[in-house]
């Protein structure tokens, strides 16, 4: 918060570079602290002069700050443009299946559940699965590998996909740390693990 009271007391944010400014905006999203000191018109504004120079990684980071500020109702956004540039680079960054995913999807399947894999959200986030109940309910599975931990605790990136899809696209998380998964030696006690997981029942 200190710093950004700093930022937040400088005449302009001209003289930051583009990917400062989504460092910032990044953290910001994930640690979940206000500052209408820092993010505010001038912040826009000194985004939008450096719209061109953004890269790929940078326009992503700001569309989760966009939807950070959704999360916040905070009615600051970027200008069109930019904020459909920041957009478009999320949903088209690349997404790979791995081993331990297709494992988790295929006993999901074995258990008779209805659900679409990789769906794409409201958001702009891609999850792995999407399970639909008979109730209408719906809940979104996320297989955790270990990119997305440091020491078993998620990182910045797992804790706000989690958080934003649950906030925004109003749909419960439920992850499947990999080490969980890893410990179940056959299909009977994987099914078993993610009907508690799921909280639902054999009939569903």
């Amino acid at each position: 918060k200190k710093i950004g009271d700093h930022i937040a007391g400088l005449n302009s944010l001209d003289s930051f570079k583009a990917q400062a400014l989504s460092n910032i905006a990044w953290a910001y999203s994930v640690a979940n602290v206000p500052s209408e000191g820092l993010f505010n018109e001038c912040f826009a504004g000194a985004c939008s002069s450096k719209e061109e120079t953004f890269p790929e990684e940078e326009l992503r980071q700001l569309h989760q700050w966009q939807l950070w500020q959704q999360e916040l109702k905070s009615g600051m956004e970027l200008p069109h443009s930019l904020k459909e540039k920041c957009r478009n680079a999320f949903i088209s960054s690349s997404y790979s299946e791995s081993k331990l995913q297709n494992d988790v999807v295929d006993e999901l399947k074995a258990i008779g559940l209805d659900l679409e894999v990789e769906v794409l959200l409201e958001s702009g986030y891609r999850v792995d699965a999407l399970v639909k109940f008979s109730d209408g309910g719906k809940l979104v599975v996320e297989v955790d590998g270990p990119s997305h931990f440091i020491e078993r605790r998620p990182t910045g990136s797992t804790t706000l996909k989690h958080r934003q899809v649950g906030k925004l696209d109003r749909i419960e998380v439920v992850s499947v740390p990999h080490w969980e998964w890893k410990e179940l030696k056959n299909s009977e006690t994987k099914q078993h693990y993610l009907h508690e997981k799921l909280g639902c029942d054999k009939d569903h």
